[in-house]
């Protein structure tokens, strides 16, 4: 039975070494083919759409200013140009450090069926910047924003195919583009939609797409950290047309105590967007973002090849043009994952399955709960190693011999303990005064001082101690120096 258990614990041990080393894994990265992919949405398109928005008008659009309102106002007239008949703004106050009525705005339009039943999904991004200080006491960072400008250049693409293609969403499915003001650095744009939307808008949505900074060196698909039919769906897609999608893995760390999902007991940086108001509301997201979580460096970084260029003053057109020369394909392949997901067989179904089925586990996110499960694993970990120690040890004992040590024995004291490793000397009378024969100042004095004063006794009897005359043990008198003879009284 104990070997039994012992087996038992070293398996454990190794399945809990074998968890604690997921973060070395490269599951992140897709396992299908990705040489000939099939981008739906072209680099050319998708090229050809960024460098309409990005032009110098655009190069301001800081949030709460005329340069945001002047850029969402630019977005309306674009999805005008494809069809979007009712693309309009949609205007919000917002709070910002110590400001109110803080006046921004989202970008809306709709397309596809109108029916009372249709199901509604969702696609947008953030279109805003921080190119100067919105107000008196903001801090700007000086970017143009051309970073997060390829996310609103993979949507307006979406938005053109869907728009050219609206008769093969049928009856069933409704698309809505959302360009969300006021979100670079919160997500108010997110807020002020949902308070829009009627309860009949809401309960129709299955998805909500957020696209974010594609131009990193990677693009990720997260939807949830429960396995969903929606990650079965875009992974299919992802394989099916050779598109370089990755996965979060654990190489994004797992932060515990924080946490920006109901029901999910920790942060990555994959959890960050304006798609989170949507996913705590019920509404099923999917976040398609450009980074780097693969390397060592335990950061949300965009590149291993340089510095992040989001939230900086290098945040231009030119710096990403230069650092990630291939961003019309990062774009083609986000924009192609969404457009073919969306017109796949299936996606309906697997989406109103999930919007239904989506799971409340608010309890598992009560900080309390969590701490005890990790600190009962550590405790189960602690007595599997204890229990393995204490096998081991029987097992195994390690005798540990005591180092001899050295006494002295004085006059004959009986020193002969077999048992012990001691080493005695015997320091008695007689014989050589050079106990330590070849050690320095060990020889007999042959000056000294006090040899007149106290000479040594000579022995009277050869150095032998008379008999004793059974007086209370004493010697015969003359024997001992302290011997006094009897004194005569009369």
């Amino acid at each position: 039975m104990k070997k039994r258990f012992s087996v038992l614990s070293i398996i454990l041990c190794i399945v809990v070494a074998a968890l604690c080393l997921v973060g070395c894994s490269d599951h992140g990265a897709p396992t299908h083919a990705i040489d000939t992919p099939n981008y739906i949405i072209t680099p050319e398109q998708a090229e050809a759409e960024y460098a309409k928005f990005m032009t110098e008008k655009h190069i301001d659009r800081t949030t709460f200013t005329a340069g945001e309102k002047a850029a969402a106002a630019d977005l309306v007239d674009r999805l005008k140009e494809m069809g979007y008949t009712d693309a309009t703004t949609q205007s919000f106050t917002a709070s910002e450090n110590d400001m109110s009525n803080l006046q921004s705005q989202n970008v809306v339009a709709h397309i596809g069926s109108k029916s009372a039943n249709a199901k509604n999904v969702i696609i947008g991004a953030y279109y805003d910047n921080r190119y100067k200080a919105a107000y008196n006491g903001a801090e700007p960072d000086g970017g143009e924003g051309a970073v997060s400008a390829t996310a609103v250049a993979a949507v307006l693409t979406v938005a053109d195919y869907v728009a050219s293609h609206q008769a093969a969403l049928g009856s069933q499915l409704r698309v809505t583009i959302a360009f969300f003001g006021a979100s670079y650095l919160s997500v108010d744009g997110a807020k002020a939609f949902l308070n829009d939307m009627s309860a009949a808008d809401y309960d129709n949505t299955v998805l909500m797409v957020e696209m974010q900074r594609l131009c990193g060196d990677h693009i990720y698909a997260f939807s949830d950290a429960r396995p969903t039919k929606r990650e079965a769906l875009f992974d299919k897609v992802a394989a099916d047309n050779g598109l370089n999608i990755y996965k979060p893995t654990s190489k994004s760390p797992l932060i515990t105590g924080l946490s920006a999902l109901n029901g999910v007991p920790y942060y990555q940086w994959a959890h960050n967007g304006v798609f989170t108001e949507f996913f705590n509301t019920g509404i099923p997201t999917l976040n398609l973002v450009g980074a780097n979580w693969e390397s060592a460096v335990l950061s949300d970084i965009e590149s291993t090849n340089h510095a992040n260029l989001l939230h900086s003053e290098n945040d231009t057109l030119r710096n990403v043009k230069k650092y990630n020369p291939d961003y019309a394909q990062k774009i083609a392949t986000a924009a192609s994952l969404v457009v073919q997901a969306l017109y796949d067989d299936e996606f309906v179904s697997v989406m109103t399955y999930d919007r239904k089925n989506f799971p409340n586990t608010d309890v598992v996110s009560t900080s309390w709960i969590w701490y005890l499960v990790v600190l009962g694993a550590i405790m189960i970990c602690v007595g599997i190693a204890a229990g393995i120690g204490a096998y081991l040890k029987k097992k195994y004992p390690i005798v540990v011999m005591a180092p001899p040590q050295m006494k002295m024995a004085v006059f004959g004291m009986d020193y002969e303990d077999k048992s012990s490793a001691d080493i005695f000397i015997d320091v008695q009378s007689g014989g050589s005064d050079n106990i330590f024969e070849g050690i320095e100042n060990n020889a007999p004095k042959t000056n000294n001082p006090f040899a007149d004063i106290f000479p040594p006794a000579a022995p009277t009897d050869g150095g032998k101690d008379k008999k004793d005359n059974g007086n209370d043990g004493a010697d015969e008198q003359g024997d001992d120096p302290f011997d006094q003879p009897p004194t005569d009284n009369k």
